[in-house]
């Protein structure tokens, strides 16, 4: 392993801050170690999290680097404070990303402008600093490596340094000061200006008790419009009425949130974090907001998660539902019905933010990863698999849409006619689709590299998508013959049951020919395809807790070979859905202690990744995890649900 000056980060340490159209990492020592402007797929701008020595970031920081530090969200927010503290004096750091007032919509009523309005210069990053007693001296350093630090970038200071335009001739950064005319030390300068490599930005200033500065970064459509950032936009805007009205939107958003129970505090900053990775100007969703984080440090199972999985919406909307957070699944049904089906076949299982059906995928050689961890990609090679289990999560959106988001008047929807059209027009083709498909083989819920397959999660959800159609239809269009619709629902059901579930192991297995254990089918009673207290299903269960559990009871995915090098963690989200069957099963004692266990595998301001290393709880891949987020407001929703039930069971 090599020596960096600055070691890594375990991945979970970071605070993130977004603004529904981006989000950055904020490391504890005040370093932003990830961030790309200003969408969540823009090429990333710093990215030292990749490759510690090679990679841009922007520190804020006590000169003297033994002084201890803490971060905290502001009270129902996604705005951040590190605050740095020695026996002589005490300085605040605050990161935002301003939520702009074409974005309101998210936050109140829609505004249909917010769907065409896309000012890039309104999403910046900002970065107040604020010592609070006695004086502290702190140094500033400000390295942007446009294209992912691919080619060396050049600064142009401003007059009177009072900021720079960074640029590669491809992008163009905006970095403006603000308030450092009133400390007559202050002077910024250039460091590392070599051709092999991107200079910095560097300052060292000592602020005194009251004193203050304001940093903005923000990314111009070209050179003159960066400099017009620097000269003219960012500095003119009020930054500190700015972060009001930040405030006043994300705790708006969520004083809408029902939920009140005994882990509130866990479920409402998975709701903020759920928030902050929808994409504002289609109401997409991404899965998380970085790229190549491993799931095994030094290994090659890294992946670019800025993209919209169906599946990870489809659960992230109907785990904000619960909670009563309603305004995202109309958003996102924009988004969807954008997306153009001539038939089934057109269906992808992930797209970009905006649509986008290539998503080309490319390794970025000069890039070592985080913790060696090679290579670093961009782009996903998944979104051309073939994954039966997207029909029934579609199916299933729309289905929920319509039963829980549709206001009755005079004893019909208001919203009738447009399931007579384009929604009813989807849902048909999709489960068309599915009656004549849903034999074939494909990649899975897991998209294996090792061939196609009948997999038992996929068969499942096309059983999904048949059942909620019919119940659509049964609803909205009586008149159909929909008697086909019916045979193949049953034929699935009687397939997965015959097939998918292997009497000699006493489980549900992951696809029809082999005999491997699957964490995907602890779906199965979640989903209603089977009783939670079903033989086939508590057998399943059990084997799956002795078979696919590390000694803390945390749930790895699989076992099996799968077609890549190296291993991965225990992934987090499984872990929950085995609480949820125990739940439904009545272990209502014992799911409470595993989701206490789960729990600890969160970093310090409650934020999770995708999987953790068994035994250390370590946090590994992409980070902040949609889907564990989803999973643990399901898993609280459900667990205070049974308690709820439990104790009136005991009073009455």
């Amino acid at each position: 392993m090599k020596e960096y000056a600055r070691a890594y980060q375990p991945i979970n340490a970071y605070g993130v801050i977004g603004n529904c159209h981006t989000a950055l990492l904020v490391a504890p020592d005040g370093s932003v170690d990830w961030g790309c402007l200003p969408d969540f797929d823009s090429p990333a701008l710093f990215c030292r999290l990749l490759d510690a020595e090679r990679g841009g970031y922007f520190q804020i920081a006590p000169t003297d680097k033994t002084i201890s530090s803490s971060q905290r969200y502001l009270r129902d927010s996604n705005v951040l404070q590190t605050t740095f503290t020695d026996a002589m004096g005490s300085v605040v750091l605050t990161d935002f990303m301003p939520v702009a007032v074409l974005n309101a919509w998210l936050f109140g009523p829609m505004d249909d402008s917010a769907w065409t309005q896309h000012n890039d210069a309104c999403h910046c990053l900002v970065r107040m600093v604020q010592c609070t007693q006695g004086e502290m001296a702190l140094t500033v350093t400000c390295k942007v490596t446009p294209h992912y630090a691919a080619s060396p970038g050049k600064i142009f200071l401003a007059p009177d340094h009072m900021g720079a335009v960074i640029t590669d001739g491809q992008q163009h950064v905006a970095l403006a000061i603000i308030g450092s005319h009133l400390l007559p030390s202050f002077t910024l300068c250039i460091l590392d200006e070599k051709q092999e490599t991107s200079p910095a930005l560097s300052v060292q200033v000592t602020l005194h008790e009251g004193e203050r500065l304001v940093f903005a970064v923000g990314a111009g459509a070209d050179f003159q419009e960066a400099r017009r950032l620097v000269m003219q936009e960012l500095p003119g805007r009020n930054f500190y009425a700015e972060l009001a009205h930040t405030l006043r939107c994300w705790r708006h958003w969520i004083a809408g949130c029902t939920y009140q129970g005994e882990y509130s505090e866990w479920v409402r900053r998975s709701a903020l974090t759920l928030k902050m990775l929808f994409y504002a100007p289609t109401g997409a969703f991404v899965a998380a907001p970085t790229t190549s984080l491993p799931e095994q440090v030094a290994g090659t199972r890294n992946w670019d998660y800025r993209y919209t999985w169906l599946r990870n919406a489809v659960l992230a909307l109907n785990a904000l539902d619960a909670l009563g957070l309603t305004q995202e699944t109309h958003a996102f049904m924009g988004w969807l019905l954008q997306r153009c089906y001539e038939d089934g076949e057109d269906l992808q299982a992930m797209y970009g933010i905006r649509g986008e059906r290539d998503l080309l995928e490319c390794e970025l050689v000069h890039l070592s990863g985080y913790r060696d961890s090679y290579p670093v990609r961009i782009g996903s090679k998944a979104a051309i698999q073939k994954q039966l289990h997207i029909f029934g999560e579609i199916v299933e959106i729309i289905y929920i849409y319509w039963y829980r988001h549709s206001h009755k008047s005079n004893g019909r929807s208001i919203d009738d006619d447009m399931l007579q059209g384009p929604l009813w027009s989807l849902l048909y083709t999709l489960v068309e689709y599915v009656c004549v498909h849903w034999r074939e083989r494909d990649s899975g819920i897991w998209e294996m590299s090792v061939g196609t397959g009948h997999f038992v999660y996929s068969k499942v959800m096309c059983w999904v998508a048949l059942d909620r159609g019919i119940r659509l239809a049964q609803l909205y269009h009586p008149e159909l013959d929909i008697t086909h619709w019916r045979l193949e629902y049953s034929r699935i059901r009687q397939d997965i049951l015959s097939r998918g579930y292997d009497i000699e192991l006493q489980a549900f297995t992951q696809t029809y020919d082999n005999d491997e254990l699957d964490a995907s089918n602890l779906l199965l009673p979640l989903l209603g395809f089977i009783d939670p207290d079903d033989p086939r299903m508590l057998s399943t269960i059990e084997r799956i807790m002795q078979g696919l559990s590390d000694e803390q009871g945390l749930i790895y995915r699989y076992r099996c070979e799968d077609g890549l090098a190296g291993g991965e963690g225990v992934f987090l989200p499984c872990t929950f859905w085995l609480i949820d069957n125990l739940i439904m099963q009545g272990r209502v004692t014992e799911a409470r202690s595993l989701f206490e266990r789960v729990l600890t595998c969160a970093g310090p301001l409650g934020l999770f990744s995708e999987e953790a290393e068994a035994g250390t709880g370590a946090a590994l891949g992409n980070y902040p995890q949609a889907l564990t987020h989803i999973a643990l407001i399901n898993t609280a929703v459900n667990l205070q649900r049974a308690e709820l039930h439990l104790a009136r069971s005991r009073s009455a």
